[in-house]
């Protein structure tokens, strides 16, 4: 039998082989759900060594969902415990090496080991260390995503073209949430103010001068603001607006 490194020598020695049975694997997730490590049950005598507990996980899966609920459980306390105010160093540690390695945050709360969504969201509203702790660990998995991205497009057949390029699409847009900096969509610059330029047209006319009864010519120019044709002939008369540019018909 292999030994079991957690176990005492003393203990050791005088294990016997625990067959599995259903009564006993329902007697360790109880235990489990209530608080106690599989390990230190492992470690008393009559149990099964926490290598066989790990082999029975494997080949048991209704063994393996009933000790999985049973750790959720069983981490109740230590939920409470993590929304205290303080916060768990080593969690929190451990939370961004998880991100680095390629985590994300949903798969992280998912593991019983680890704090909640909510303990989480409350950990980065209070502390703002561990929030930038967060942040850059979220970077650092979006630059193994950019690597990831570079290294399936180069992998891209013909007949793999639109799936990659969906994934691509997915990964860029990841990024993009994680480092906005450095992986965001770049926003167009705003373009500079063009100076508006009025251009009008001045037309040329004949008439009868009533006092002279002499013909005359008479310039007309349009008024930008009402459109209508007016005698540039009259005092005071100016194109409007002021900086217009005025030019004779041809």
């Amino acid at each position: 039998m292999a030994k079991d490194r957690h176990v005492p020598e003393e203990l050791r020695k005088r294990r016997q082989y625990v067959k599995w049975s259903e009564e006993l694997g329902r007697r360790i997730c109880e235990r489990v759900a209530k608080g106690e490590r599989v390990h230190v049950i492992c470690r008393e005598p009559g149990m099964p060594t926490a290598m066989a507990v790990a082999k029975w996980v494997k080949a048991k899966p209704s063994f393996e969902a009933a000790l999985t609920w049973a750790k959720r459980l069983g981490r109740r306390e230590d939920q409470a415990r993590w929304c205290a105010e303080k916060i768990c160093t080593a969690m929190a540690e451990e939370v961004f090496q998880r991100l680095c390695e390629g985590d994300s945050m949903t798969r992280i709360c998912a593991d019983p080991m680890m704090p909640s969504h909510a303990t989480l969201m409350r950990w980065r509203r209070r502390f703002p260390d561990f929030e930038e702790l967060v942040q850059l660990g979220m970077r650092v998995r979006a630059e193994r995503m950019a690597d990831e991205g570079w290294e399936m497009a180069m992998a891209a057949t013909p007949e793999t073209a639109y799936l990659t390029h969906v994934r691509l699409g997915q990964l860029r847009w990841m990024a993009g949430v994680m480092a906005p900096r450095v992986f965001g969509a770049r926003r167009p610059e705003p373009e500079a103010a063009q100076e508006k330029l009025t251009v009008l047209v001045r037309t040329f006319t004949s008439e009868t001068d009533p006092a002279t009864g002499k013909r005359k010519v008479v310039s007309l120019c349009p008024n930008p603001l009402t459109g209508q044709m007016e005698r540039t002939d009259v005092p005071g008369w100016t194109p409007t607006p002021p900086d217009a540019v005025v030019i004779p018909a041809g």
